[in-house]
């Protein structure tokens, strides 16, 4: 998109031990890791564990530069974005090389929710910031191209939203301690992102967390208080500037 082109070229190299720096350092040691492990050569509960800390550090939301940096800030955070998406991809990787991948990815789940929350994040405040651009310097030829592009980011994230909310909230395949730490994780993201979407996209949301929650075999294992706490997240009142313009008012001058 053009407006992540001009992030681009407004934002300058990070210094050394910067957050971005110190995430690539996490990421290099999980790449390492994963290069190591093989069906032959399968990763043991310490390598597992250290992985799981590593893919923690590297998808820390806090890292993900705030809406209210920029457009001159979306380099970064399409940078840490990236090796964060990467830290999951290389989570993956080790589990693929244990004997059963799928009671690993159970192991390792708050790591790998961590990467979708992190992943809604950089959605939330990357709209952000373009809905301040947009805002700022009002229509012109390519609005309607930045637009589309800012609802597809939206239908991605509504996406990772009701996968959230299954980790978060079904009893039979997740243990208490990490339902809840993925609660805890995902609700202040989940209030950054309802004032950021017109009433119609909350509401597309709190539809696919419904979905995702009706799914065959789920009734009866669902932790109701947590989803009445994601969905309570998901309602807000405020409409912020990628509110304004995802709702297709015409941008105009703060």
């Amino acid at each position: 998109m053009l407006l992540t082109a001009a992030g681009s070229a407004l934002a300058g190299p990070q210094p050394a031990g910067s957050s971005l720096e110190l995430q690539s350092r996490s990421l290099r040691a999980l790449t390492a890791m994963a290069n190591e492990a093989s069906p032959h050569n399968a990763p043991s509960y310490t390598t597992l564990s250290a992985g799981k800390l590593l893919a923690m550090t590297a998808t820390d939301p806090a890292l993900v530069p705030a809406g209210s940096a920029g457009m001159g800030a979306m380099e970064e955070s399409l940078s840490v974005c990236s090796n964060g998406q990467s830290a999951g991809e290389q989570l993956f990787r080790l589990a693929l090389a244990t004997p059963d991948p799928e009671e690993t990815i159970e192991f390792l789940s708050v790591a790998v929710d961590n990467v979708a929350i992190m992943s809604v994040a950089c959605s939330a405040r990357q709209l952000d910031m373009m809905g301040h651009e947009l805002l700022r310097r009002g229509a012109g030829s390519n609005t309607a191209a930045v637009l589309e592009g800012m609802q597809q980011m939206v239908d991605g994230m509504i996406t990772r939203i009701a996968l959230l909310a299954l980790a978060a909230t079904q009893t039979d395949r997740y243990s208490p301690s990490d339902r809840a730490m993925t609660l805890a994780s995902a609700l202040p993201i989940l209030r950054e992102v309802a004032p950021g979407l017109p009433p119609d996209m909350r509401q597309k949301a709190l539809d696919a967390i419904e979905r995702a929650l009706q799914k065959p075999g789920s009734d009866g294992h669902i932790d109701r208080e947590a989803r009445a706490r994601l969905e309570a997240a998901l309602r807000h009142a405020d409409c912020t500037a990628s509110c304004k313009v995802l709702g297709q008012r015409a941008p105009t001058a703060p």
